[in-house]
């Protein structure tokens, strides 16, 4: 028989379930930058797409930010305490570029969003290597 699920396997299944929805959808603003960069959508409908992108990713993340300290205490430290470090990383990378794109008036706000999803990226990759 297969014995009962408990409270720390369901956090820690979670918690990687929340991280590789994080990584699908960071990988949807990468596609979204790219699109707007290229130029295939030009009306101001993209932009828009691109802030819901980075609000789906944030929400995401955040979401797992959120159940991490749950994990933390539930069922162990992470392997490495950088893991922290990368999950600050993976939470700020989108949004810091798109204000950096706005606040330099940037007509290539798409590019910057592609890059802030490709560090996002990144940062999860990193936050599976550190996890525990």
């Amino acid at each position: 028989t297969v014995p009962p699920m408990t409270l720390a396997d369901g956090l820690a299944q979670l918690h990687l379930a929340l991280a590789v929805a994080a990584a699908v959808v960071a990988a949807g603003v990468v596609g979204l930058g790219l699109v707007d960069a290229a130029g295939v959508i030009t009306t101001g409908r993209s932009k828009r797409l691109l802030d819901r992108g980075i609000l789906a990713l944030l929400v995401v993340t955040g979401a797992a930010a959120i159940v991490g300290p749950l994990v933390l205490m539930v069922v162990g430290p992470p392997g490495e305490w950088l893991h922290l470090v990368y999950a600050a990383a993976a939470l700020a990378a989108a949004p810091v570029a798109r204000a950096i794109a706005a606040a330099r008036g940037s007509s290539r706000t798409g590019a910057w969003v592609a890059v802030g999803g490709l560090v996002t990226l990144a940062a999860l990759l990193r936050l599976w290597g550190t996890g525990g």
